[in-house]
C-alpha cells in the first residue's frame, strides 16, 4: 500500500475543532524537536514523522548522516552505526545551543519511530520553569544514581538544562564517552543522562496524579495488551503498568511505532472526535509536579 498520499495530506479544512488552548501554549512554551533518522528512511519513517507530530513543534530538525543541505536537517559527519548516536545527539544539542538558545524554552529529543503528542508535552511542561535546569521522560532507574530517560520514548530538556549540558559538560570535556561493561554500545540516552546528572540537571516527574506514565518506551499496543519485555520491571522502581491503566490521559509518546501506526494514531487523534466529550473547565491537579525521587 502506497502511504504517500497519507503523508502529504497534512491540512484538513473539514475537521471541526477549537484548538485555542493549544495555540496559546504553542506561543508560550517553545519546544524545539531534534529527531534521529537515517537517509535511507527519508521516504518512510522520516516522512511519517515529518507529516504528523514534528510539524507541531515550534521548530524541528532531523539529525542524519547525509550530503543533503536542508533547513530542517542537522548534517552529521558520523556514520550510522549505533555507537555513533551519542556523538550525533551531542553535536545536535551544541548546534541548537549555539544558534537557537534564545528562541526556545525546551528541547525534545526523539527517534524516527517515536510518536509524540506535542500538545500534551507542552501541557506537562507548563508545570515547570524552563529557566531552571531539568529534564523529563520515561525513567530507567539503572546505571545512573537518580536514573536516566529512555531515548526512544523521547526526553525533553529545559533551556537552562541545555546550557549546563553544553557549556559545563560537553564543551569542558566533563562528559567523556567511554565504553563500559554496562554500556558497551555507548547508548545515547544513558550517556546524556550521565552528563546531565554530573552537571546538576535534575530529573523531573512526568507521571500524572494517578501514577500513570506519560512517556512510553514501547508501542501503544504492547502497553495496553500486556506484552512488555521483562527487563523493564527490574530497570524501573516504578514499573510500567499494563492494560487499561497503562497510560495517562495526557500521554505524550510511544516508541517503536512504524509509519503505518504513526499515521493511524495521528488520524484517530486529530481527525476523529467523540461528540459531547470535552475537557472540564476546571481540571484540578493533573500532574505530579516536582523532582523525581527514586
Amino acid at each position: 500500500m502506497d502511504l504517500t498520499s497519507y503523508m502529504t495530506d497534512t491540512e484538513d479544512k473539514t475537521v471541526l475543532v477549537s484548538d485555542s488552548d493549544a495555540i496559546d501554549l504553542y506561543k508560550k512554551i517553545r519546544v524545539f524537536c531534534v529527531i534521529l533518522t537515517m537517509e535511507k528512511d527519508l521516504s518512510t519513517k522520516t516522512s511519517a514523522v515529518n507529516s504528523t507530530w514534528a510539524r507541531r513543534c515550534n521548530k524541528h530538525f532531523f539529525i542524519m548522516t547525509t550530503k543533503l543541505h536542508k533547513e530542517d536537517v542537522i548534517n552529521s559527519v558520523y556514520s550510522d552505526e549505533r555507537t555513533n548516536l551519542i556523538y550525533k545527539v551531542r553535536n545536535a544539542f551544541e548546534f541548537i545551543h549555539d544558534k537557537y538558545i534564545d528562541d526556545l524554552d525546551w528541547v525534545f529529543k526523539a527517534d524516527d519511530d517515536t510518536y509524540a503528542i506535542i500538545e500534551n508535552l507542552r501541557f506537562l511542561l507548563s508545570h515547570y520553569d524552563a529557566s531552571k535546569p531539568g529534564y523529563l521522560g520515561f525513567i530507567f532507574d539503572k546505571f545512573v544514581t537518580n536514573g536516566y530517560m529512555s531515548g526512544g520514548a523521547g526526553y525533553v530538556i529545559s533551556k537552562q538544562g541545555i546550557k549546563q549540558l553544553v557549556q559545563n559538560g560537553i564543551r569542558r570535556n566533563k562528559c567523556p564517552v567511554v565504553k563500559t561493561e554496562d554500556n558497551s554500545e555507548l547508548s545515547e540516552d544513558l550517556e546524556i543522562g550521565k552528563c546531565l546528572e554530573s552537571n546538576q540537571v535534575p530529573r523531573l516527574n512526568s507521571h500524572d496524579v494517578y501514577g500513570r506514565d506519560t512517556f512510553h518506551p514501547y508501542p501503544v499496543e504492547q502497553h495496553l495488551f500486556g506484552s512488555l519485555p521483562q527487563y523493564l520491571y527490574s530497570w524501573c522502581k516504578q514499573p510500567p503498568v499494563e492494560g487499561r491503566n497503562c497510560c495517562s490521559q495526557f500521554t505524550i509518546s510511544f516508541h517503536y511505532m512504524n509509519p503505518r501506526s504513526i499515521l493511524l494514531v495521528d488520524h484517530l487523534l486529530y481527525k476523529t472526535s467523540v461528540f459531547g466529550r470535552t475537557l472540564p473547565k476546571q481540571m484540578g491537579k493533573v500532574i505530579q509536579v516536582g523532582q523525581y525521587r527514586p
